[in-house]
């Protein structure tokens, strides 16, 4: 799994999808409460698959949160 913050920006971002398509909303809306929660660890390990593996000697840049 992702790291928290990573996952919670990643729940963010399929919501702000939720929200401006109405096709995906109703799609997902028709699935079982089940089906929707497999849907969304699916989305979240196929996203931490994707991310390139960096070099042992690069650290990630990660932006300050302004307070």
């Amino acid at each position: 799994m992702p790291p928290a913050p990573a996952g919670w920006e990643l729940l963010a971002h399929m919501r702000r999808v939720m929200c401006a398509r109405a096709d995906v909303a109703y799609a997902v809306r028709c699935l079982s409460l089940l089906d929707q929660l497999e849907l969304t660890l699916e989305l979240l390990n196929e996203w931490q698959e994707s991310e390139p593996e960096l070099p042992s000697n690069v650290i990630p840049f990660r932006p300050r949160r302004s307070q």
